[in-house]
């Protein structure tokens, strides 16, 4: 089922013409729960990232300096 549904998703992004972010977001899943943010960081934002093929996607949190 989870196949499925991954498929329909790409192939109606691919259709709408959505850009590779967008995509490898898909692959990720849903967003995990923001960790806190450690020091000297102001924020920490979630990015989905993938290999060259596009699959291995997984989330990484950026920290976003002050």
């Amino acid at each position: 089922m989870k196949t499925v549904f991954s498929s329909l998703l790409l192939a109606l992004a691919l259709a709408a013409g959505v850009g590779n972010s967008t995509l490898a977001a898909a692959g990720c899943g849903i967003k995990p729960i923001k960790p806190i943010t450690p020091i000297g960081c102001k924020d920490l934002v979630a990015q989905c990232t993938c290999d060259a093929q596009g699959n291995r996607c997984h989330w990484q949190w950026i920290c976003v300096k002050r």
